[in-house]
């Protein structure tokens, strides 16, 4: 039964002795649990719902030191206000850590009467603040809030949206892709016309229905032809992308004029992340997914920099491959592991690639794995690892790499981060299916010939030439869920 306490006016000394007498009120309503949210580095905030005819809310609590009876407590604050469709307490300062706890109690006045919620406890197993500016707090994904077993808890080393997590192999994202869209509060779908550094040979929509689809449990990107989807005659009009272009405003990713060389890409796909939504450093990343088949296209499993401290371009801040196939003609390779620069011969430095499953990456779903931590970086497929990178001493830091007797072009940014620079910030994750380009695909021999030179001017042109529509016809790449855990 909810307890009642009489008056309009709140008043703790006026509750404590008032409330053997306020049994006599009682009344259907009952005080909402609370809402608690903590913030890192500082600050945590207390709310409810607000509901016609609560004229106050107020919030009483002690960190880690329960409550005696009724007394004010270490915060003791009345809320008068309702704001956005929530009454809240806010606290700015107050640093808690993960396994702190709140004993609180909350009081409201509803319909000229009070009532309160006794005996509140809550445990700082997360941290709901985010690194990212735009993103409201309310639109983060939920790490797992399922009760934590003290006795099986095991510290983490997981950064989640710049907030530490308290256990290890805790659940912090997910997704099944139930529905049939994709949940903007995860993922933003790019629109825009690929640059550096692949330049690939299609164009990122957010709009094509049948290019990205999301169906019974599983989203499919399968590529289209563009002048299929707008008209023979649109190749030839200006392409304007406008204001929901997910690239730089302005420029040559939001716009394109066919002119001579400058031709609009001939195939439509689809790419989308994690990025101002949902970032992590060190975790343990699972993808079930089915690889596409078909010459001069390649799937997109990417953990890509959050903030590209080390540098905007050519990958320079790193980029880590989760798994990529790629069709030679004959058989299918499945690439994984680490880009430290787009430019030759960096880009394939730190690659591994995988032939023992080439004959069923496009058969059958596979689980592909990422186990990154403090110490190493590894990559399995169903479970069986078979690219791993360590790095003993500082000789071996990435900074340090050689090839052909010259350093890496940003290794004096990457000198003030650990020997593991770039890969010791926040990274997201990117899902994608990408044709053509300028990296992804070596000028030699193909058991089809390859229709265009790397950085040649004439490489886009020469790919739409030649290229043919039953390229497509057996091209969707599927990703059934993903799962990325704390370690």
């Amino acid at each position: 039964m909810p307890k009642i306490v009489a008056g309009a006016q709140y008043l703790t000394l006026f509750i404590s002795l008032s409330c053997l007498s306020c049994e006599l009120l009682a009344s259907d309503y009952e005080v909402p649990t609370a809402k608690i949210e903590v913030f890192y580095p500082k600050g945590f905030q207390v709310s409810i719902p607000h509901e016609e005819g609560i004229t106050l809310f107020a919030f009483h609590g002690k960190l880690n030191e329960e409550m005696v009876g009724l007394e004010a407590g270490t915060w003791a604050r009345d809320i008068v206000k309702h704001k956005d469709g929530r009454w809240t307490f806010r606290d700015r300062v107050t640093k808690l850590a993960l396994g702190d706890t709140l004993y609180y109690w909350t009081y409201v006045i509803y319909k000229g009467l009070g009532y309160r919620e006794d005996d509140g406890v809550y445990v700082v197993n997360e941290y709901a603040n985010t690194t990212t500016p735009t993103v409201k707090t309310d639109d983060l994904p939920v790490v797992d809030d399922r009760p934590l077993d003290k006795g099986t808890c095991t510290g983490a080393v997981t950064i989640v949206n710049g907030a530490p997590v308290r256990c290890a192999k805790q659940l912090v994202f997910e997704e099944n892709f139930d529905g049939t869209y994709l949940d903007n509060t995860k993922w933003t779908v790019e629109r825009r016309i690929p640059q550096s550094p692949n330049y690939e040979f299609c164009l990122y929509l957010d709009d094509v229905a049948d290019v990205l689809q999301i169906s019974q449990g599983m989203v499919s990107i399968k590529p289209k032809p563009f002048q299929k989807h707008f008209g023979r005659k649109s190749a030839k009009r200006p392409l304007v992308l406008g204001s929901k272009c997910t690239g730089a405003q302005g420029s040559d990713e939001c716009s394109l004029t066919p002119q001579g060389l400058n031709i609009i890409p001939p195939i439509i796909s689809a790419q989308f992340s994690t990025k101002g939504k949902f970032s992590f450093k060190y975790g343990s990343v699972e993808v079930r997914a089915k690889m596409p088949r078909g010459m001069w296209i390649f799937p997109q499993l990417w953990l890509d920099p959050s903030n590209p401290v080390y540098g905007e371009k050519e990958y320079r801040s790193g980029q880590m491959r989760m798994a990529q196939s790629r069709d030679n003609g004959r058989e299918q390779d499945l690439l994984t592991g680490l880009l430290l620069n787009a430019v030759e011969p960096w880009h394939s430095l730190k690659l591994c690639i995988n032939k023992s499953t080439n004959a069923q990456l496009s058969e059958v779903f596979h689980l592909y794995q990422l186990l990154w931590t403090p110490n190493f970086i590894a990559f399995s497929v169903d479970n069986n690892e078979y690219c791993r990178f360590e790095i003993p001493d500082e000789e071996h830091a990435f900074r340090n790499l050689q090839q052909n007797d010259h350093y890496l072009p940003n290794r004096e940014i990457l000198q003030s981060g650990s020997k593991w620079a770039p890969f010791d910030q926040e990274f997201a994750l990117t899902v994608g299916l990408g044709v053509g380009g300028f990296n992804d695909f070596p000028d030699m021999i193909w058991a089809e010939e390859k229709p265009w030179r790397n950085i040649d001017p004439k490489a886009l042109k020469n790919f739409a030439t030649a290229y043919r529509d039953d390229c497509l016809s057996n091209c969707a790449f599927q990703v059934d869920n993903i799962k990325i855990y704390s370690v």
